[in-house]
């Protein structure tokens, strides 16, 4: 029995000791439970590459040629339109044509001219026309030209000038003056004849070439001699004239224009030679 006791004994020793230790756990709430681990997912299978796809359409010409990102604007060819040909001609031998206008404005020496012709048939031009000597002799004059043959590059035409001229000073106080310079009287008539030439290119320039006729007439003729006499009541001087020039196209309806060449006085009161010269512009309005 003695044995049994102590065996007894011992063991509520043992769960005494046992209660003690566990009564500061009990007292502090206790550990924390203990989580659980998760069991780590499944590997990932390897990657498989992704096939290429062809783009869809008809293959390219060239395999090296690279596309570019953006379409290229298309260029479109302009044709380039055809030129008119000039044929605005004052001075030449050219006719305006039924229903054109032309004009002249030339500065030179000894004459400022201005024209202006109108067109009443496809060879005949009618106008007028206004020459000064520096506002020292002024003429107004009226004007004709008709075509008298045509080629494809040449033309052959007639013309013919017609004015008063108004003078500052009478004819017996002037000392190579105006009429002295050239060779014009009160009442003027001109006849010329006219030839001309340009190439086949619409910007090709006009040459031409006139020979005129001055028939001047004097209405206050004076005696220079108290022996020679009373003069007569008209007095006709006669003068010859040759002109060149050429008119350079700028536009279809513009033209600079400059002459030069030089004129014969019959009478002895004038010049013997007295050379000219001029530039100016033509446009058709």
């Amino acid at each position: 029995m003695n044995r049994s006791l102590i065996g007894v004994l011992l063991a509520l020793v043992f769960l005494g000791g046992v209660a003690r230790a566990q009564a500061p756990e009990d007292e502090w709430g206790g550990l924390p439970p203990t989580t659980t681990a998760r069991p780590l997912p499944p590997p990932m299978p390897p990657s498989q590459p992704v096939p290429y796809e062809a783009p869809r359409g008809p293959p390219p010409a060239n395999l090296n040629q690279v596309t570019p990102l953006r379409p290229r604007p298309e260029i479109l060819a302009q044709v380039r339109r055809v030129e008119d040909r000039n044929q605005v001609s004052m001075l030449g031998a050219p006719s305006l044509g039924a229903g054109k206008r032309g004009q002249l404005v030339a500065l030179g020496f000894p004459l400022i001219n201005l024209r202006a012709l109108f067109g009443l048939g496809e060879r005949f031009d009618l106008g007028v026309g206004f020459d000064t000597y520096y506002f020292l002799m002024n003429e107004p004059l009226a004007m004709a030209r008709l075509t008298l043959a045509r080629g494809d590059s040449w033309v052959f035409s007639a013309t013919l000038e017609a004015g008063y001229a108004f003078f500052t000073q009478r004819a017996s106080r002037e000392v190579r003056g105006s009429r002295w310079l050239t060779g014009r009287r009160n009442i003027n008539v001109a006849p010329a004849l006219v030839v001309s030439y340009q190439g086949p290119t619409p910007r090709a320039a006009r040459l031409f070439l006139e020979l005129r006729y001055l028939l001047a007439l004097d209405t206050e003729p004076y005696a220079s001699d108290p022996l020679s006499g009373v003069p007569p009541l008209l007095l006709a001087g006669h003068n010859v004239g040759f002109k060149a020039g050429a008119e350079l196209p700028l536009s279809a309806k513009t033209a600079f224009v400059f002459t030069f060449g030089f004129d014969v006085h019959g009478r002895i009161e004038d010049s013997v030679v007295m050379p000219h010269a001029s530039v100016g512009l033509v446009t058709s309005l």
